[in-house]
């Protein structure tokens, strides 16, 4: 009789231990369905959180090691200069970068935005520095290229404007009802220098210089969040989003032209200071860079590339690091899932084996009458093979689906015990001066177990490997077996 058909008569014929197989790889197979689950889960929030946050990249001091340095040390810091920036930035990873300055400016001829449910005049303390002064060197404005903010009106930079300093300004759509400015107008700001006297407490104008610069665009803000609910007490969106509405977009030039005269001003009142200044021969003029990536994948590379050129004590930050900040739920299922699938398979393949075995030792005068009719050992381990491998895609199948709703209600478990635990769920992701509107609950609510083509693949390869392993192993005992002693 041809082994296979032996194969398949001997599952039906042991309908018990066919069942007791059946039922021991059933249950393993539930371990390792669900742990391939949770892991495949896992994996796709992270891909899909790390899209999310961006390829933003920038470059920033070492604070750990910072923290260590001397006095003497902290002097000869270096800063990031120009052309470095522009170096990193013509790396193949980089899809384009900008650098930027920024200072704050007051004005007695136009009323800054102070949000849409401002009831009372908000009454400053001081000087009024409403006025966001953000310089770009990236004539589309990366802020539009990213979402942050979308352009609805006017155009944007010409590289001769942002090269040349030009007086010229994109500012937000709140901002120009405000004041009835449009496309083509100018409005002035006031680049006011203060003195702080001790005995008074009082701050006096010594001088000041007025900026007019022309309306050539208008912004909308597009990355803040429409049912994030302000919190009553701080209003902390509420206040980021009126920076924003109040932030002005011009070239890098006439920030850092600004810039200088206020320190060159204020130098002339502070003879102490100017001292400290030419001391230290500082240049007035910081620059942070930020770089976009091609993909999110390119972060590791990038880094590893850039290190080697930074001055000491800075470092590569990328905004997918942030994840880790706030997928502890994810790595914590992500852990588990890999011990109980290493757990699981072990378990599988010393059950299974064990299992097998026993059956073999019953059925070892059977097999001895196949070898001494001269059938060939290696039919007959192929005999065994169709029947542990036939029931184990039965096993292997059953134990796809309920492994996947087990997981399913395991994570469920999980999830609801980290949100009654944790409290950061209400923090935000801040890279550079942008809020990444992402929580740990938005990387919660993104978890889910499915079944896909991937997770089936999977499974079937991992789970038919392991019992194939296990079967393996015993069958060792059939090779060894003498029909002359079984038969005597």
């Amino acid at each position: 009789m041809n082994f296979i058909k032996r194969g398949f008569l001997g599952i039906t014929r042991k309908k018990g231990k066919s069942l007791i197989l059946l039922a021991v790889i059933f249950i393993l197979g539930n371990l390792i369905s669900g742990a391939i689950s949770i892991q495949q889960a896992t994996g796709n929030v992270e891909t899909n959180i790390k899209d999310r946050l961006g390829t933003a990249a920038t470059l920033e001091l070492d604070h750990e090691a910072v923290e260590d340095l001397s006095e003497e040390e902290w002097l000869e810091i270096e800063n990031i200069d120009i052309d470095l920036i522009k170096q990193i930035g013509a790396l193949s990873y980089v899809k384009y970068f900008d650098y930027n300055t920024s200072t704050y400016l007051g004005s007695e001829s136009i009323e800054s935005y102070q949000g849409e449910e401002t009831e009372d005049e908000v009454v400053m303390m001081g000087p009024s520095m409403d006025f966001k002064l953000n310089g770009i060197n990236y004539a589309p404005v990366i802020d539009f290229e990213e979402q942050k903010g979308k352009l609805v009106d006017g155009r944007v930079f010409t590289q001769d404007e942002v090269d040349n300093g030009t007086s010229v300004a994109i500012i937000s759509t709140k901002l120009a009802e405000k004041n009835d400015l449009n496309i083509g107008d100018t409005f002035t700001l006031e680049n006011a220098v203060y003195t702080y006297d001790e005995e008074t407490g009082e701050e006096d104008v010594v001088t000041s210089r007025d900026v007019v610069l022309e309306v050539i665009g208008l912004f909308e803000p597009q990355s803040i969040k429409e049912d994030i609910e302000v919190d009553s007490d701080t209003g902390m969106i509420d206040w980021m989003d009126i920076e924003y509405q109040n932030t002005v977009y011009v070239p890098n030039e006439i920030v850092a032209s600004e810039n200088r005269y206020h320190m060159e001003e204020y130098m002339k009142e502070d003879e102490e200071f100017a001292k400290m200044m030419e001391e230290e021969g500082d240049s007035f003029e910081y620059y942070t860079p930020m770089f976009y990536l091609n993909s999110p994948e390119d972060s590791e590379a990038f880094e590893e590339e850039v290190a080697p050129l930074l001055p000491e004590f800075y470092t590569v930050i990328n905004a997918t690091d942030q994840y880790d900040s706030i997928a502890g739920p994810m790595e914590s299922m992500s852990k588990l899932a890999k011990y109980v699938l290493l757990v699981a398979v072990i378990a599988t393949v010393l059950i299974t084996g064990l299992v097998v075995l026993l059956f073999l030792r019953d059925r070892k005068r059977e097999l001895g009458i196949y070898l001494s009719l001269g059938e060939r050992r290696i039919r007959v381990v192929g005999q065994i093979l169709i029947e542990v491998m036939v029931v184990a895609v039965i096993g292997i199948t059953l134990s796809l689906f309920s492994g996947n709703l087990l997981a399913g209600q395991v994570s469920d478990m999980m999830m609801k015990a980290n949100e009654n635990q944790d409290e950061y769920y209400e923090e935000y992701i801040y890279f550079g001066d942008t809020q990444i509107d992402l929580t740990t609950e938005d990387v919660i609510d993104s978890y889910e177990v499915n079944l896909n083509s991937s997770y089936v693949l999977g499974f079937y390869g991992i789970g038919l490997l392991t019992i194939l392993i296990s079967t393996v192993i015993p069958l060792i005992y059939i090779v060894r077996l003498n029909p002359k002693k079984i038969l005597m």
